[in-house]
């Protein structure tokens, strides 16, 4: 049997916990709700800069053959490098597990040696985890990178002058994605180089459109892709954010369920344990008093 004042010390740090749990909990409602907001604005806008992406890709798919390379369609090298999205904090479920789980078995599963994997991290539990099994595309995490617009157009002109370079075969993403709110799905696409199938599967037929381009094909595709690439990237960041409050906010519940729960029973442990000695205290004062009364 416990002590009934071990157990009570016991009932107020689960009350703590119970507050901590709840107040996180309020905390991810608030911060997903915004996630949402964001990603579903994004959304239209990434649908609206694909199709026209697609229609400059149809319109002048057989003058967009001759340009050297097909610069962003064209592969070469072995290295392989994996952009992947994790959380900065831990405290939501199998957010970060689940991830890397599918890593190892599509590493596996397609037979890449290990040498010509390379990955870079957005989030420092992606990092710290991937740092000691796989090389890494940055040594560390940059500290100006916050997750805006801004730091991701840097990034992707980054990995498109790097990939033009030859350093890398391909690039891949590799993020949560949310189904609904009680199942992710770990999504594995590829970021570079486009696959023009891609597009054409999703149009019944090629564009007609006879458009004038100025000043160039050449140029004008440099400009839209990096932006196409940009807002896919963001919008990934965005989907591993909603999918991660939404994560820590299930998480956050079970925890606080749990603990009421471990409450509940310390609560009637406590009871019992204070019956119990006030049973025999006066079980004490009644033998107590026979004493006496036999005495006399």
């Amino acid at each position: 049997m416990s002590n009934p004042k071990e157990i009570k010390k016991r009932i107020l740090s689960i009350d703590s916990v119970v507050k901590t749990t709840e107040a996180m909990k309020m905390i991810s409602i608030v911060k997903l709700r915004k996630s949402k907001e964001l990603l579903l604005h994004i959304k239209r806008y990434s649908e609206s800069i694909e199709k026209l992406f697609q229609h400059f890709l149809l319109s002048f798919h057989d003058k967009l053959e001759n340009i050297q390379d097909k610069k962003y369609f064209f592969s070469s090298g072995k290295k392989k490098l994996f952009i992947v999205i994790t959380s900065n904090r831990g405290l939501c479920g199998a957010f970060n597990s689940l991830i890397f789980d599918k890593i190892h078995r599509y590493i596996q599963e397609n037979g890449y040696l290990k040498k010509d994997c390379i990955f870079f991290s957005i989030g420092k539990k992606g990092f710290d985890f991937l740092s000691r099994k796989y090389n890494m595309y940055k040594e560390k995490i940059p500290n100006n990178f916050t997750y805006k617009y801004e730091d991701v157009i840097i990034l992707v002109k980054e990995l498109i002058e790097d990939f033009f370079s030859k350093k890398f075969h391909s690039i891949y993403l590799i993020y949560n994605h949310l189904k609904n709110s009680f199942f992710q799905e770990i999504i594995i696409e590829q970021f570079l180089p486009i696959i023009f199938t891609d597009f054409e599967n999703k149009s019944s037929k090629k564009s007609s459109n006879c458009s004038i381009l100025e000043p160039s094909k050449e140029e004008i595709l440099d400009y839209i892709t990096p932006k196409f690439l940009s807002v896919k990237l963001f919008k990934s960041i965005l989907e591993s954010s909603t999918s991660e409050h939404t994560a820590r906010m299930m998480s956050m519940h079970k925890a606080t369920e749990s603990a009421s729960d471990i409450k509940k029973n310390l609560m009637l442990n406590y009871n019992k344990e204070r019956q119990t000695s006030i049973t025999k205290e006066i079980l004490e004062i009644i033998s107590g008093l026979e004493a006496l009364s036999e005495t006399n």
